[in-house]
């Protein structure tokens, strides 16, 4: 089928976004309130990109199913008796009802619960009772397959577009920035489902924010400075920036508590990476954990599903801790993490308010190029996105590299 329209306001607006930052405006408040472009966009970046579903550690045993929702698309993640990762629609191939409604643990089949038509985890039609179906007919009624799924850094990426590119062309150099986190091995701790009253751009946007920081986290503006904020930023569909070096502050991230992975460089071991990962994770690489962010648009402009997922690296716990002790060293870097994104989802839906105000108002955002080059490059990551193209680096500026020679010149 062919993708909707984008409203004709839309290239008039973003003409004022797509252009040096130094000249540009932060995208129009239509683009987070207007429901004509959202049902767009929703449609041609999440059904035509690479997006984030879920961790391989939420699909590591046999019978492990989940369920995602973007827009109105539901999808089913499974695990077969083998250990492989399916992404399926979440329609039943008989009437069209949904199969699943939540994830789930040890399962052997999905069952609908129309018909009791029932599909083994890998998506083949298993029985429709009572009526017995030929086998060359079941062989054709399985579970629709989402076209495209890969895995990277620990993450299920789902593609809806048949005639998708690989992930890794999307991603860039990431993945050798990332190379040396032991990512595929991590040790899932806790999970916090949330649901915000604000757009998922502007989720996105507020983590690659780092000039909100002494403004709504004055816990983490103790020792993670705006101007410590550094770039480390390649080609490919995202933004990148480190904080370096890290401090030990008495908090429950301190370098003391948990061992690190293990094959950083002395750099690495001391700094702090965040990765927006185009369109919708979030990634907060610490030298012992990592945290996610992961934004699921729904139906309702405005209103976005958020999944915060805190994974500690492979060896993490003391050889001298009890599991109990470090279960709650874990709790506590959990809870600091919470109480981080509880102060940011309350600055989001703040915005999201304004944003319908400036909007009725015809009032445009500005940029500060020293500290939003970040928003600035996601939003025109999305301008591109929405005609299918990657983010053109004409309009970016150039950034210090300090940075990423001392990394560079630590691994030689």
């Amino acid at each position: 089928r062919g993708l909707p329209s984008v409203p004709p306001f839309v290239d008039e607006l973003a003409a004022m976004s797509a252009t040096r930052i130094e000249e540009a405006k932060s995208l129009h408040p239509a683009f987070y309130v207007d429901e004509a472009y959202l049902q767009a966009e929703r449609e041609r970046i999440f059904g035509t990109s690479w997006f984030a579903a879920a961790h391989t550690a939420e699909l590591s045993s046999p019978g492990d199913v989940k369920v995602v929702e973007v827009g109105g698309t539901s999808i089913v993640l499974t695990c077969d008796k083998h250990r492989r990762i399916h992404a399926f629609y979440n329609v039943c191939r008989h009437r069209g009802a949904r199969v699943c409604t939540t994830a789930a643990k040890g399962c052997k089949q999905l069952v609908c619960p129309y018909h009791w038509w029932a599909y083994r985890l890998d998506g083949s039609l298993k029985s429709t009772p009572p009526a017995a179906t030929p086998k060359d007919r079941k062989e054709t009624l399985g579970l629709q397959r989402v076209p495209g799924l890969e895995v990277f850094a620990g993450m299920v990426f789902l593609n809806q577009n048949p005639s998708h590119r690989p992930l890794r062309d999307q991603l860039g150099d990431l993945p050798a920035k990332l190379e040396r986190y032991d990512l595929d091995g991590l040790e899932l701790h806790d999970v916090r489902d949330y649901a915000i009253r604000g757009d998922w751009k502007l989720i996105a946007e507020n983590f690659v924010d780092f000039y909100h920081i002494n403004a709504v986290h004055p816990e983490l503006a103790r020792f993670s400075k705006v101007d410590d904020h550094l770039p480390y930023q390649g080609r490919g569909q995202y933004i990148g920036f480190v904080t370096a070096p890290l401090t030990d502050s008495g908090g429950p991230g301190d370098s003391h508590h948990f061992n690190r992975f293990e094959r950083l460089s002395n750099v690495e071991s001391e700094a702090a990476f965040f990765f927006q990962v185009f369109p919708n994770v979030s990634v907060t690489v610490y030298p012992h954990s990592v945290y996610t962010l992961m934004t699921f648009p729904t139906t309702e402009p405005g209103k976005t599903q958020e999944k915060l997922t805190l994974l500690m690296a492979p060896g993490a716990k003391k050889s001298a801790d009890p599991a109990d002790l470090y279960h709650e060293k874990c709790s506590n870097l959990m809870k600091f993490v919470t109480n981080i994104n509880d102060e940011d989802v309350e600055a989001i839906e703040n915005l999201q308010v304004g944003l319908y105000n400036a909007r009725d108002q015809g009032i445009h955002g500005e940029f500060i190029p020293k500290y939003d080059w970040t928003v600035h490059r996601f939003q025109n990551m999305v301008l591109n996105g929405l005609h299918g193209s990657p983010i053109d680096e004409t309009y970016m500026p150039t950034l210090d590299t300090a940075f990423e020679q001392r990394v560079l010149q630590g691994l030689s």
